[in-house]
């Protein structure tokens, strides 16, 4: 089997669990949307637990818990299990939480740059998969599109949001990245329509920022376009993705190159998009920045 079709494999396992959760979940009845959330922030715990023990600790009945797989399009209840069992076996838990494993961690090679280095090129080529390429360019139109693009990104994964908004607004006058408590937060997202793009960056797990996980339920629930950057199918936030761009995650450090890799891909593909407007932006910025002699 070749890498693309390794790639592939991968990318139809990940459709086959997570996003059937998120995606076919989401028509369901409020029960059974309720049990496809839990699975979703539970799948660690929950892999091997009976039918049973599901209903009781998610407070959902027996009957329910059936009724929602066999609908989900799983064979049977084993079947579903035996599938999250599965991507546990493969999944990689991003170390933010923990970056004092990477201190401590036995190194093949004694210079640090060197490891580092190839384990960021590892996750950035795993990264390339045909799924992130579509999901950058259904990113970039809808940006392009919007009216308002406001960005939310918090605590680890802040640096991120703040490299995609000095990004965007080189090309774009209408990108803002929101810097307040929750409470200012909504006072900014109240006034978000239909044609206005929210773009959320998760990263860092297992404890995600709640933040960023109520500013994707909020464009969900209001009908306004979700984008969320995240570096795994688990984040809280991606259930409440239009749009999901998930990077591949390092296992021995923390780090946020694979992220950086799609958002300069997406800053790409949108200046393209309307690419007279975004170059003439770009050189009156120029322009003032040396007459103001802010840059040489």
């Amino acid at each position: 089997m070749d890498k693309e079709d390794i790639l592939k494999e991968r990318d139809k396992m990940e459709d086959d669990l997570f996003s059937v959760f998120r995606n076919e979940g989401m028509k369901l009845s409020p029960r059974q949307r309720e049990l496809c959330s839990y699975i979703i922030r539970n799948h660690k715990k929950i892999a091997f637990w009976t039918v049973e023990e599901l209903a009781r600790n998610s407070n959902i009945s027996p009957a329910t818990v059936v009724r929602t797989v066999k609908t989900l399009g799983f064979e049977n209840y084993r079947d579903m299990m035996g599938k999250i069992q599965n991507f546990i076996i493969d999944d990689k838990i991003p170390l933010w939480w923990n970056v004092e494993k990477s201190l401590e961690k036995e190194r093949p090679d004694v210079r640090v740059l060197t490891w580092v280095a190839r384990e960021n090129i590892g996750a950035i080529t795993s990264s390339a998969s045909n799924k992130l390429a579509e999901a950058v360019s259904s990113a970039a139109r809808a940006i392009t599109d919007a009216e308002k693009v406001y960005i939310v990104a918090v605590r680890s994964s802040r640096a991120v949001g703040v490299y995609l908004h000095s990004m965007l607004s080189q090309m774009m006058d209408n990108v803002f990245i929101i810097s307040y408590g929750e409470d200012e937060m909504y006072d900014m997202l109240s006034g978000m329509g239909a044609n206005d793009v929210i773009a959320v960056v998760s990263m860092g797990g297992p404890h995600y920022a709640v933040t960023s996980i109520k500013a994707a339920e909020y464009g969900r629930n209001n009908s306004i376009k979700t984008i969320v950057l995240t570096n795994s199918q688990i984040c809280p936030a991606a259930q409440y993705a239009d749009i999901l761009l998930c990077v591949e995650q390092t296992e021995g450090h923390y780090s946020i190159a694979s992220a950086v890799t799609a958002i300069e891909a997406l800053v790409i593909e949108t200046g393209a998009v309307k690419k007279d407007k975004s170059i003439t932006k770009m050189r009156k910025l120029e322009k003032t920045l040396v007459e103001r002699k802010i840059t040489l």
